[in-house]
């Protein structure tokens, strides 16, 4: 902090800085930039987001579609096509078992630090040219790497606010796809095997940093104390259901459309994912000002726009630069959203690696669909095919917005409300509950009732912790919906989440 204070003492103090001090201003500023960025690795905050970027660019450059995998195949005439589609069923079966395994943040460090040193070791087996060997180690990392990304839900749970989580996931997401570029062009027009060492460099570089995390060998006291009614099955379904129908285009993405463009040549390599990590940046520096609905219905007509432009162009520079920009900018939008409200949803489950495995099994799924589909000879040998495909999926997609849009901001609301008021000491509940009767005019009886529709009990469980008849709490509850002037506890938890924030912060 001694060099910002010195660097803000002629900004406050003299009207205009000595020569000495504008000369060295740059190397200040230099430093003052670095002294910040250090700092910013020392929270675990920075340090869970950056393997998580590490790890996602290893994962995209090799076992998952990646280049390096494709140019060491090639190299080795080993057939890619079979051993891509195992990694990516092996890889959400790594997914479903972990949601088993990581039972707390301390086994879930365990976890990643296993996963990767498995990864690590069987990245140096692709050095040697035995291809049945390479076949069994490419399906091993694959699978083992499905358990790292769930475990992490539980750093991203800890360590990033609720409410600050897309910001966190955006870097993630764009960063990892930034550090793929350079790696990928490296293995396709330089040499292989060095990307191959960039690759087992970011393995070695998520040891070093995980190595710097510490976590509690027990669950803190809040993570502990969780909410009997909380329930979100139907909404995770919903979510689940929208990313597999959505990432079904992602799968002929790379199954038909990027093939199609293969004549290209280096700009595609340098271009594809730079839409979508523009798409990321600018959803997450201006989306706050944005409908959340609005950005995905733009989402999906790009999607739908892209399909059109494949069908009815030819394969030439631009249109590969109008297709790649709408189809990758789209899934930019889509994956920054449903990994943001994963995030968003990690609170309400004691486990979170089973929401995330969950969640982004849904979307491993989706995308290994896509590529059976097409794979098929019909979709293969067809554009016209391709797109009757898309847009279908994109009308289906259009359908589920509303109700999908609908159910999570309910639930999402709610449950953070719930979350929040349950995390309060038995004796602030009693102060809110004094509070809310004082402010609408409720009885002692009413206000309690209250607090109990608030927690998400059901009536029958109301009437069996106050005494009385089920009937008796039907009739407070109209009371209590009658001074309020609202019709559903849904809109009681509304009403009260926004009033009574100052409360639960």
């Amino acid at each position: 902090m001694a060099v910002q204070n010195h660097a803000l003492w002629y900004n406050t103090s003299q009207p205009h800085p000595p020569k000495s001090m504008t000369a060295a201003r740059p190397a200040q500023n230099l430093t003052i930039f670095a002294y910040r960025y250090c700092m910013k690795l020392t929270d675990n905050r920075s340090r869970s987001t950056v393997v998580f970027m590490l790890f996602s660019a290893w994962l995209i450059s090799l076992p998952y579609e990646g280049q390096v995998l494709y140019a060491l195949f090639n190299r080795y005439g080993v057939e890619p096509a079979q051993g891509v589609l195992g990694a990516i069923i092996a890889q959400l079966l790594g997914m479903i078992c972990c949601m088993f395994i990581a039972k707390s943040i301390w086994k879930a460090k365990r976890i990643l630090v296993g996963s990767t040193l498995i990864c690590l070791f069987g990245s140096i087996f692709f050095f040697f040219q035995v291809p049945f060997v390479l076949r069994i180690v490419l399906l091993v990392i694959s699978f083992v790497s499905g358990f790292f990304i769930p475990a992490w839900g539980y750093f991203y749970r800890a360590y990033t606010p609720s409410g600050e989580r897309m910001g966190t996931i955006a870097k993630a997401l764009a960063f990892s796809s930034l550090i793929m570029i350079p790696v990928n062009l490296c293995a396709v027009y330089f040499s292989a095997h060095l990307a191959l060492c960039l690759d087992i460099a970011l393995l070695v570089l998520v040891l070093i940093v995980l190595e710097k995390i510490d976590v509690p060998q027990q669950p803190a006291e809040r993570d502990i104390r969780r909410l009997e009614h909380v329930s979100q099955p139907q909404t995770l379904f919903a979510l689940c259901c929208f990313i597999l129908v959505i990432t079904v285009n992602s799968g002929l993405m790379f199954q038909v459309i990027m093939p199609a463009y293969s004549q290209i040549g280096i700009f595609a390599d340098f271009y594809w994912a730079v839409p979508y990590i523009a798409a990321i940046l600018l959803v997450n520096r201006f989306g706050g000002r944005a409908k959340n609905p609005y950005l995905l219905y733009v989402a999906i007509s790009m999607l739908g726009f892209a399909f059109v432009a494949f069908s009815a162009f030819e394969r030439s520079f631009w249109s590969y630069l109008l297709v790649d920009t709408l189809l990758l900018g789209a899934c930019g939008i889509n994956d920054l959203f449903w990994w943001s409200i994963l995030g968003e949803m990690l609170d309400f489950d004691q486990n979170p690696a089973r929401t995330f495995g969950i969640g982004l099994g849904a979307n491993v799924a989706g995308v290994l669909l896509g590529k059976f589909i097409g794979a098929l000879p019909v979709f293969a040998r067809s554009a016209q095919a391709s797109t009757l495909l898309g847009m279908a999926i994109v009308c289906f997609a259009v359908m589920l917005m509303p109700p999908l849009h609908r159910q999570l901001s309910l639930v999402i609301r709610k449950n953070t409300f719930l979350v929040s008021l349950s995390s309060l000491p038995p004796e602030q509940q009693q102060e809110t509950v004094a509070r809310i009767g004082g402010e609408t005019d409720l009885s002692e009886r009413e206000s309690e009732i209250a607090m109990l529709l608030l927690k998400g009990y059901p009536y029958k469980l109301i009437a069996s912790r106050l005494y009385i008849s089920e009937s008796t709490v039907k009739s407070h509850v109209q009371n209590i919906y009658g001074k309020l002037g609202i019709h559903s506890r849904t809109e009681l938890i509304e009403q009260f989440s926004a009033s009574g924030g100052s409360t639960f912060s």
